[in-house]
């Protein structure tokens, strides 16, 4: 399942309304319900309608939904799931711990953890089991759980926020450094933790750290990557830096330089990438091929260094268009610029 997916549902259980009805159900209504609860599972995704009518039925399709959280298809379970928490009956809370805790399915037991926030409004203490799921096998239950912490009130996050910066697992610590970034200026009491993990063991922590560190920092940040670039070896986090250097909100003219620079790199990957952002910070070519033997590499390089040295004087950074111009260069078109990102 992929985030961009479950970041629409969740958009989606937050923006639902919720009807209740007291009444049990009538034969037909019962009917009703059994079938939406069948539709519930069907499809690559299931269906988002089924669950909304069973939401707009409320209480009486309650016993149903209960069933629908053991069903064998786990895009049943999973709207199952978002209905009975929209629902926030008691008797939903419990079932959804059992899902939270023994559903073989990530994705629904992500969905668990996140939608326990409707049972803060009936003073659930939900927060030991969203700690838990810190703890979950699979790193994407985590992530919503540290979502749901930061968006609902989770009692003192920045204690927990620094722990996880400190001492949590490689993919937390990433899912953290992505909340920080996130926080804006706030962000930056985190900037010393952040920093002291661009030496930790994991690479891709590395990579997120710098990342991190660029957007937090005030100015400096061009160096910052140039170091890291220079000193770290994995070409994960060499091709990070690069990357990163894209994010400097007024990125200096010597940033090309250190594009330049990226091409001659061992790793194909990473000149592949300093290639691209070349290309399209500058809209120069060259004929460089990161694939292409050596020597057809050097000419290449040779071209934009020297390309570089006649123009860097000359080139002016565009905000808009994110790219560095001639003086007196005519801005790109719109149009132009839709037309080269097709390409």
């Amino acid at each position: 399942m992929s985030k961009r997916l479950l970041a629409a549902f969740v958009v989606w259980g937050i923006l639902v309304s919720v009807a209740r009805a007291g009444e049990p159900p009538a034969k037909g209504d019962q009917d009703r319900i059994a079938k939406l609860c069948k539709q519930l599972g069907e499809g690559e995704f299931g269906s988002k309608s089924a669950c909304e009518q069973l939401i707009q039925i409320g209480e009486p399709a309650m016993p149903a939904l209960l069933k629908a959280l053991k069903d064998s298809r786990p895009q049943a379970r999973w709207w199952a799931v978002a209905a009975v928490a929209a629902l926030a009956a008691d008797e939903g809370y419990t079932a959804i711990l059992d899902v939270l805790h023994n559903d073989p399915d990530a994705f629904v037991r992500s969905t668990a953890v996140y939608y326990l926030r409707h049972y803060l409004k009936k003073d659930k203490d939900i927060w030991p089991e969203v700690e838990k799921a810190l703890a979950d096998k699979h790193a994407e239950v985590a992530r919503w759980a540290l979502r749901l912490m930061a968006e609902d009130g989770y009692p003192d996050f920045d204690k927990k926020l620094r722990e996880i910066l400190a001492s949590g697992s490689p993919e937390l610590r990433s899912y953290a450094m992505d909340h920080v970034r996130s926080m804006g200026d706030k962000g930056k009491a985190y900037l010393p933790l952040v920093r002291q993990l661009l030496s930790t063991a994991d690479p891709r922590v590395r990579y997120d750290a710098l990342h991190a560190s660029v957007v937090l920092m005030d100015g400096g940040q061009l160096e910052l990557l140039r170091e890291t670039y220079r000193n770290d070896k994995d070409p994960l986090v060499q091709e990070g830096a690069l990357r990163c250097a894209t994010v400097i909100p007024e990125p200096p003219v010597e940033s090309i330089e250190f594009f330049i620079q990226g091409l001659s790199n061992d790793d194909a990957k990473v000149r592949e990438t300093a290639a691209k952002l070349l290309r399209k910070g500058c809209k120069q070519y060259f004929g460089f091929d990161a694939k292409q033997p050596l020597p057809v590499r050097e000419a290449a390089v040779k071209k934009w260094r020297e390309w570089y040295e006649a123009n860097r004087a000359k080139l002016q950074w565009h905000p808009d268009l994110r790219k560095f111009l001639l003086a007196g260069q005519r801005p790109e078109t719109p149009e132009a610029e839709a037309g080269d990102a097709k390409e």
